[in-house]
């Protein structure tokens, strides 16, 4: 079979008469031959290069740009390939792409978008990249016969983001067909007729849309191109490397483009999974110049309330000071009979090695306690109650045909599973419905209401909506990770459960229907995956003697509930002051730093300044249950160290902490990597995945007395529902989100300005 294409596409790549096998093509498992293709893709299939702009494998055909002319025996002129049915093309005789008839046709074609194109591409920023280079290349005339003025174009402003040359445009509506189809914002079209016809808007307005960058990848021409990166850098002088999306849960493939240790640029990548290059949002695209703004602090500095702050010390004195520090709390608070103690506050973006090393920590000194900066009562017993489960592949969603979305937004949550969605509305047949907010996914959805009330009229069977559920066949079910903040969590997600449970009853399909949890952060499945640690609370702070933030904001709603009741004295003072803050981070909140600092008593603050997501190798486990693998692309910039090499000298000078309390109990959990089969019972005990599962990985869990929960009869706790809204915890897409770097952007704060001017809370 291989060998017969082979040999196939040699001959029309060398212009041969073949005729296709009707018979063979029939008895063959070929889908293009049963389906309605287009040309144009089958000889994609079959590795026939064949000139085209109307066409993208991502989006639908227009058959306008008569580029992708082929020829077809007995037919009296050239056929365009992209607006043929493969089917009866084959039926009717012999198809040849490289023809004398074809190169004319070609020519001609290419004169004609020439006719109007400005020359100008050794200033244009498509330039290396562009097809219309390619295509003259290959297939156009060395001199011109039109020798009249070229047409001039007026450049429209359509945002911060897309940069417009309407001069250049050869009306190919890819733009056009991306802002219908994917983005569902239908502002971009084209109106005029004949030789005044434009691409624009049709009113004076921004181009919308979380997805809108991508306009600068489908155009084939620099009619459209990026507006943050003008006149930088052509292609073949950038180094390309592979990487993942920082800014949501699912660690898209993106490919990063790289100039004297800079990251200049940042376009999407391969997917293996599903084999295609997946569209990115603007956030993706353009947010990076946060993590290298003017506001970032490379250095570190000593703070301790006098006139004159220590700054670039090294890292010797650093941990130093930390630690002498240390030692006089612990002689202070000695005459208080109060603990010195040290909580480590962490945000759901850390790496895996990290919360290893870390969790290490807190077992050799317990006078280390592990606190997480946001609240979450997520139950993390089984993985299918994080993670978005295999209900949401593409093969297993075109069996379905309804959606509950419950509290959440996937449009600027995650806008991959948002697409995934409208590409299956696309097909038909298929409802969606949301309980929460108003918002606009871009296609139709019916909206129950807003109150938690709606979910439990569901799970009664008392709501019309019941009848959809019984008469649909596997229905999915999405949440997200921001329900689980509410105090009434345990009630909702018993109801969830419920739902759950009568679907599958009902159900007319096959597979079983899950629950789906959508995650925010990069690595907020692998946080769960690792342990539920417990929310920082004022208590932690009354019992602390230092706190220590790793790449932790101030903005986050846990920390400013605390910041807001400290204000009001909610809170009682506490025994003692002079506490010691820590931050390790990369770029710090000053105004909520300043209001932290005054509330809780710190003395003396010491920064550790650590790296950013590009200068940082780890490994995050998505949304979807995948593992991520990242390595380090660009050198880290003045003092910068990443996380592991901070906490792994913090781990070393922690040896000499004879003084601290407890002291030889803790000294007794310790382990040694030297041996394997010592490294395994530590891993086993830990709870850890191990590589090979063998009794010496279990010789200390043995079983004392079987304990079966079932056979006791316990009262079940009260289930509290509360009355209360699911509302939006994200207000703004480009700056609000659980990445820490959009809001240090300028292409991203510029893009906000926008939204908020367009947006009103009137508006849907």
């Amino acid at each position: 079979m291989k060998i017969f294409f082979l040999i196939l596409k040699y001959f029309h790549i060398n212009n041969i008469k073949f005729n296709y096998d009707l018979e063979f093509k029939n008895n063959s498992n070929d889908n293009f031959w049963k389906q309605n293709t287009p040309l144009i893709e089958y000889c994609e299939t079959l590795g026939i290069n064949v000139p085209h702009y109307c066409y993208h494998k991502n989006l639908s055909i227009s058959g306008n740009c008569r580029m992708c002319l082929v020829e077809l025996q007995n037919s009296p002129k050239p056929i365009v390939s992209c607006a043929m049915n493969a089917k009866s093309c084959l039926a009717n005789g012999d198809i040849h792409t490289n023809s004398s008839l074809v190169k004319k046709a070609r020519e001609n074609v290419l004169e004609f978008l020439l006719l109007n194109h400005p020359l100008d591409c050794p200033i244009c920023d498509q330039g290396g990249e562009c097809d219309l280079q390619d295509q003259s290349l290959f297939f156009g005339l060395t001199k011109k016969r039109f020798y009249s003025f070229k047409r001039v174009v007026l450049d429209k402003n359509i945002g911060p983001i897309v940069k417009t040359v309407m001069t250049r445009c050869i009306h190919c509506t890819r733009c056009v067909r991306f802002a219908a189809e994917i983005a569902g914002v239908e502002d971009i079209g084209m109106f005029g007729r004949g030789l005044h016809s434009e691409i624009g808007t049709y009113v004076e307005k921004v181009f919308q849309s979380e997805l809108s960058g991508n306009v600068i990848d489908l155009c084939p021409v620099g009619a459209l191109t990026s507006k943050p990166y003008p006149f930088v850098n052509r292609n073949w002088e950038l180094k390309n490397i592979t990487s993942i999306d920082f800014s949501d849960g699912f660690g898209t493939p993106i490919q990063l483009s790289l100039k004297n240790n800079q990251v200049i640029k940042v376009l999407p990548g391969y997917e293996k999974k599903t084999f295609k290059t997946n569209w990115i949002s603007d956030k993706t695209r353009f947010s990076f110049d946060g993590m290298f703004s003017p506001e970032r602090i490379i250095y570190s500095f000593l703070n301790n309330n006098q006139k004159e702050s220590f700054l670039n010390l090294s890292w010797q004195k650093l941990f130093k000071e930390f630690f002498y520090t240390l030692y006089f709390q612990n002689h202070l608070l000695k005459h208080y009979f109060h603990p010195c103690n040290i909580t480590i506050c962490l945000n759901r973006n850390i790496s895996i090695e990290v919360l290893n090393l870390l969790h290490i920590l807190t077992h050799k000194h317990s006078f280390f306690k592990l606190r997480q900066s946001e609240s979450s009562n997520l139950n993390v017993d089984l993985e299918e109650n994080f993670l978005l489960n295999s209900s949401l592949d593409e093969a297993k969603l075109a069996t379905s045909d309804t959606c509950m979305l419950l509290g959440i937004n996937p449009r600027y949550e995650g806008s991959k599973l948002n697409l995934k969605l409208k590409s299956r509305y696309l097909k038909g047949n298929f409802k969606t419905i949301t309980i929460g907010s108003l918002f606009n996914l871009t296609f139709s959805n019916v909206t129950l209401s807003s109150n938690i009330q709606i979910l439990k009229s569901l799970v009664e069977g008392n709501n019309l909506f019941c009848q959809e559920f019984i008469n649909s066949s596997n229905p999915v079910l999405i949440s997200n990770t921001e329900v689980f903040k509410r105090e009434d969590i345990y009630g909702v997600s018993n109801m969830m459960k419920s739902l759950v449970k009568h679907i599958n009853l009902y159900s007319q399909g096959t597979d079983q229907c899950r629950l789906n949890i959508l995650n925010s952060t990069l690595n907020g499945a692998g946080f769960a995956n690792f342990n539920n640690f417990k929310t920082i609370k004022n208590k932690d702070f009354r019992n602390s003697a230092g706190i220590y933030f790793i790449n932790s904001s101030f903005s986050t709603s846990n920390m400013k509930k605390l910041l807001n009741l400290k204000l009001l004295n909610f809170f009682q003072n506490y025994k003692h002051k002079n506490k010691l803050l820590i931050t390790q981070d990369n770029n710090l909140e000053s105004k909520q730093l300043a209001k932290f600092k005054k509330n809780f008593d710190i003395t003396n603050h010491l920064h550790l300044p650590n790296t950013v997501f590009f200068e940082n190798s780890g490994t995050y486990i998505n949304t979807e249950g995948s593992i991520n693998k990242v390595v380090k692309v660009i050198t880290p910039l003045g003092q910068a160290r990443n996380d592991w090499q901070i906490v792994r000298k913090v781990f070393s000078y922690s040896k000499k902490t004879l003084f601290l309390t407890n002291f030889l109990k803790n000294n007794k959990i310790v382990f040694n990597s030297r041996n394997i089969r010592q490294f395994k019972n530590y891993a086993g005990l830990q709870y850890y995945a191990v590589s090979n599962l063998n009794n010496l990985t279990f010789q200390f869990l043995r079983k004392v007395t079987k304990f079966h929960l079932e056979n006791l009869k316990f009262k079940s706790a009260q289930k509290k529902l509360f009355k209360s809204q699911l509302r939006f915890w994200l207000n703004d897409f480009y700056i609000d989100g659980k990445d820490v770097n959009s809001k240090y952007s300028s292409t991203m704060i510029q893009c906000s300005k926008l939204l908020r001017l367009n947006n009103t809370n009137f508006k849907y």
